[in-house]
């Protein structure tokens, strides 16, 4: 915490975004019930904590809150110009390619509060053809620093079996801050994280592959098996630096 911003590790399964449902059981209201009370820079109490980013509610990691609105604009403004570093931690059970990645998702699905369509994003590995067709595209970067074998132990504060597969821990360096970007972008290398029901069936697929009929009815079969988790999967938003802020999240689930 300084003067503008709190830095929380969020726990996987809470919400970041607060709904009429949940206002107070996710991440600022419990900020505020068990961190708080706060005050501003110029001494004024802060009724709520605002988020500045969104972190899906099945991962956990680092989450930057800001005590007024304009710290929120101030983290917004540094996003817009790439001046915030944040590292993820993934597990796979295959190894994800090393260096940069480069895709693209369809804009009307990316867009945050969207209602109907698909409930994850599919991605294109095939740059679009013309600047005029790309303004229908999101642009999506990662760079996958290191990945490496690791092994998973059976533990009641986890209940993940891991069975007899190898394991892949990979550190990711976020490029764009895309909807579901890292869940999207491994899956679509055929690298889906562990747990992650939402992109698992998918594995493998993308909409540049969409070449003929079999290809289609093959995606049709497999968003049937596409379900919202339940359960934390293999992600963490490992750490953030921004302005001076520095934070690091403490040990993953999965190494519990």
């Amino acid at each position: 915490e300084d003067t503008t911003f709190i830095v929380v590790d969020k726990p996987p399964m809470l919400p970041t975004q607060p709904e009429p449902s949940n206002y107070e059981e996710c991440c600022p209201g419990c900020v505020n019930t068990l961190l708080g009370p706060f005050k501003t820079i110029a001494g004024d109490d802060v009724v709520r904590p605002l988020i500045c980013h969104r972190v899906d509610s099945c991962v956990g990691g680092c989450v930057v809150l800001s005590k007024d609105g304009n710290g929120q604009k101030v983290f917004s403004n540094l996003q817009r110009e790439r001046k915030i570093k944040k590292l993820y931690l993934a597990v796979t059970t295959e190894p994800v390619p090393l260096g940069m990645h480069v895709h693209w998702m369809w804009g009307d699905l990316n867009a945050r509060g969207t209602m109907g369509g698909t409930p994850c994003q599919f991605v294109s590995h095939t740059p679009p053809e013309s600047r005029k067709k790309a303004k229908a595209w999101i642009r999506c970067v990662l760079e996958v620093v290191k990945c490496e074998p690791i092994s998973i132990s059976k533990s009641d504060k986890h209940n993940y079996d891991p069975g007899t597969k190898q394991h892949y821990q990979s550190t990711i360096r976020l490029v764009t801050g895309r909807k579901h970007q890292v869940r999207a972008q491994l899956a679509s290398l055929g690298c889906p994280l562990i747990r992650d029901t939402l992109y698992e069936p998918i594995a493998g697929m993308t909409l540049d592959n969409l070449v003929d009929e079999y290809a289609e009815e093959r995606m049709d079969e497999a968003m049937q098996q596409v379900r919202v988790p339940r359960e934390a999967i293999g992600l963490q938003a490992h750490a953030i630096l921004f302005a001076g802020v520095r934070a690091k999240a403490r040990t993953p689930w999965w190494a519990e």
